[in-house]
């Protein structure tokens, strides 16, 4: 009993050991709300990578394709059962782009791909991320709205132009060579340029633009193809390595294109396959993989969405085990002010322990006299620090909102991250072991002050008094 009340004493009397409690919390708060904004980050990311690819990706080992897709995805259907749920086929293609803004060319490299825009929606979210200039959502589709007409120039001559007039035919004509019958969908990094903070996007290459792009031919050598398409909406993933390479043009425009053939024996280069929920997407690649290496040989690929994007996922994963690391070092730290005050307090307290021990005290009631006051210091401060973490974590938008109005700037730019708010995600378990660790290193540190108590003799404690 003598145990519990004097921890009691000491954690409401020795206020030095304030700064022990206030480490530890600052340092299991730090830990709470770093892990919880990373992992809300790396959790968008994921959703929004998984949005862009499908489940499991079949691709062509040749640049060329393969001229069987219907056999390719009836093969797959036979193999998986009912675990698939939809597949789209896909022609992908490095090219370059080319829009003119007052006359100028502006050219960016680009990664074009051909789909069905209704069966590419049916495998992820790809018709989740098409927007047009407002951010108003648009419908999968290449369609050309004749409007767009109206906003090339010689539709805005055609429009400021009588009908009897002998030059309204000359436009009409030159609206409708200006204006491709293929639309394409551009990412919005291609069609924009950020004026900066508050001041919105700028778009060089509004729907009804005209894109020109450049790409290589399966000819032998490989020789350049060409063609115009009309700017019908734009792809905004929030991912900058797509929004910023990525333009969806028709598939039979660009099969037809490249020379790949025409009809259901023209050749792509990729099948995105949708699995069912709860399907094992490794084992079911794995089993893809053996069908198609039994059947075709080495003309395939087959990769899950997480295999193709292991290197990204990788080095956040890494990240934020590095940042456990180094953050776990602040805890660290208050485990070695704990055991600095400790040792101050067994030697102040010399006389008080050899009194004890002389009144009876054991050794072992000693070392738990400072192995639960360390105990407590770590409760109350893991406790205080969870609660003050949670608490940061769930007000973090109300904060940055307050951050921004008192420095001036923004401190999380939604024009830069593409997400609305900063987002979070709390996982209990890493909550559990920030605690945990936190009260391991509370009771480690006092191990040593408590055992050198522990050893001390009343009669040599009590010498000298």
């Amino acid at each position: 009993m003598y145990k519990h009340l004097l921890c009691w004493r000491y954690l409401r009397t020795r206020y030095i050991a304030l700064a022990s409690i206030v480490s530890v919390m600052l340092g299991v708060a730090t830990m709470i709300v770093v892990n919880s904004v990373m992992a809300g980050f790396a959790d968008k990311m994921r959703d929004r990578l998984h949005g862009v690819l499908a489940d499991v990706v079949i691709e062509s080992v040749s640049f060329n394709g393969f001229q069987n897709p219907d056999e390719v995805m009836a093969l797959a259907r036979q193999v998986a059962g009912d675990k698939i749920e939809a597949m789209a086929a896909a022609v992908e293609t490095y090219g370059i782009l080319t829009v003119f803004y007052n006359d100028e060319p502006i050219t960016r490299q680009v990664q074009i791909i051909g789909v069905h825009p209704e069966e590419r929606a049916k495998t992820g979210d790809f018709a989740e991320y098409l927007i047009d200039e407002q951010g108003q959502s648009r419908p999968p589709s290449f369609a050309v709205d004749p409007a767009l007409r109206e906003r090339s120039y010689a539709g805005q001559m055609l429009k400021n132009t009588p009908k009897d007039d002998p030059l309204y035919e000359v436009f009409a004509q030159q609206a409708l060579a200006s204006v491709s019958n293929h639309g394409t969908i551009l990412g919005y990094a291609l069609a924009t340029q950020h004026l900066g903070t508050g001041k919105g996007d700028f778009f060089f290459a509004p729907r009804g633009a005209k894109a020109i792009l450049t790409f290589p031919s399966t000819g032998r050598p490989p020789k350049p193809a060409s063609d115009s398409f009309t700017v019908v909406g734009f792809f905004k993933s929030g991912m900058s390595e797509y929004d910023s390479t990525h333009v969806y043009v028709p598939l039979d425009r660009l099969q037809e294109l490249r020379g790949l053939g025409e009809g259901q024996r023209a050749a792509v280069n990729q099948i995105q396959v949708r699995c069912k929920p709860g399907a094992n997407l490794d084992k079911l690649a794995t089993t893809l993989d053996s069908a198609l290496l039994k059947k075709w040989g080495m003309r395939f690929r087959v990769q899950t969405w997480e295999e193709k994007q292991g290197p990204l996922l990788a080095a956040v994963s890494l990240e934020q085990s590095i940042l456990n690391i180094l953050l776990f070092f602040i805890i660290a730290v208050a485990g070695f002010g704990i055991l600095a005050i400790f040792s101050m307090i067994v030697v102040e307290k010399t006389r008080d322990i050899g009194v004890l021990k002389a009144l009876g005290a054991s050794t072992s009631g000693v070392r738990g006299i400072f192995l639960g006051y360390g105990l407590s210091l770590g409760l109350v401060g893991s406790g205080v620090g969870m609660a003050a973490g949670l608490l940061f974590v769930h007000h973090i938008n109300h904060i940055e909102t307050l951050l921004s109005q008192i420095t001036g700037r923004k401190v999380f730019d939604d024009n830069i991250y593409y997400f609305n708010e900063i987002p979070t995600l709390i996982d209990p378990w890493t909550v559990g072991w920030i605690v945990v660790g936190a009260l391991l290193i509370a009771v480690a540190a006092s191990v040593w002050p408590a055992q050198r108590a522990a050893k001390l003799h009343p009669v040599q404690a009590l010498r000298f008094e």
